[in-house]
């Protein structure tokens, strides 16, 4: 692989990615609906050295015009890796016209792809799809559970399906890929583990569900490195899981960021209710990534949250 195309590059975890190809050799040519100049300063950063193109994944359909454009060249080893997405109020919301409208733009940019020349396409798809699999065959008459990004996720469950269908329609490579939540500075989400720190720096009180649901988090390092193996030694036709290889119980990761920081509050664990589903520990396996390519992580949970907690003093100094 020699060049790249990516999409959603200006997102957290896109403009780490193509900091990573770049730091790699590739040439990439990274897409995205901002213009360049609204970018945050670490955002630019990252995407510096890449050939940037503001397109609207409503306008994807355009990519071939507007790399002709831009005399970019593509090669004749070019991989596209589709990570945008996006919502109404937030990426996961429950707005449904929205979250379909990403199965066509992915579909469209699959069709770019093919019309370029691109060698392989890979999407990205969401760890939230192992819940609502699980979601989808409960009995709703007797079951209560809930899962606030059943909408978000069913739209990903659908873009798989049909793009690994058209795929095969236009005889391109096409492999999904999903991960584990990635953990790194820079995060604009409000995500639990890192409000968790937030709360520990601040003392403020320390109120949690029992914690025993299982639960797997990545570096943001370790999720690139993943994803460039898969462009370089993925197989096509197949589904590979980006994670640390090391799920545990959500408890723990609390525990463990307590050790690093503890704060003056007492953890209080069962103290909110949790109604969502379980997953196991397989539901989170690394195999088929380690044995096709050779992936091992290589951040520990612990480097991952003091890297996030300097960034965080840093951000509040």
């Amino acid at each position: 692989m020699k060049n790249a195309i990516v999409t959603g590059s200006t997102g957290f975890i896109g403009s780490i990615f193509v900091e990573y190809l770049l730091e790699k050799g590739i040439c990439v040519l990274a897409l995205g609906r901002k213009d360049f100049i609204e970018l945050s300063d670490t955002r630019k950063r990252k995407l510096q050295g890449a050939e940037y193109l503001k397109v609207d994944m409503c306008q994807i359909g355009l990519l071939e015009k507007e790399i002709e454009k831009a005399e970019w060249d593509v090669g004749d080893d070019c991989i596209f890796f589709n990570l945008a997405w996006g919502g109404v109020t937030k990426l996961s919301d429950m707005d449904v016209e929205a979250q379909m409208n990403n199965v066509v733009w992915s579909v469209q940019a699959l069709e770019a792809a093919v019309k370029i020349g691109c060698k392989r396409f890979i999407h990205i798809g969401t760890m939230e799809e192992a819940f609502t699999y699980k979601y989808f065959d409960l009995n709703h008459h007797i079951s209560s559970e809930y899962n606030r990004h059943v909408i978000y996720s069913t739209a990903k469950i659908a873009a798989r399906y049909v793009l690994k269908i058209k795929a095969a329609e236009y005889g391109i490579d096409f492999i999904y890929v999903l991960h584990s939540h990635v953990m790194a500075p820079d995060d604009d989400k409000d995500s639990f583990l890192q409000v968790t720190l937030t709360k520990l720096i601040n003392g403020d009180e320390l109120v949690f569900s029992s914690g025993e649901q299982f639960f797997d988090v990545v570096s943001a390092k370790d999720c690139a490195l993943g994803y460039f193996l898969i462009c370089q030694q993925g197989l096509p036709g197949t589904e590979y899981w980006v994670g640390s290889g090391e799920p545990r119980q959500l408890k723990e990761y609390v525990e463990r960021m307590y050790e690093l920081y503890p704060s003056n509050q007492k953890m209080q664990f069962g103290k909110l209710p949790y109604n969502d589903i379980i997953l196991s520990k397989d539901d989170f396996s690394i195999a088929n990534l380690s044995a096709d390519t050779g992936y091992k992580p290589t951040m520990s949970y612990e480097q991952i949250v003091q890297d996030l907690y300097c960034y965080i003093i840093q951000a509040n100094s």
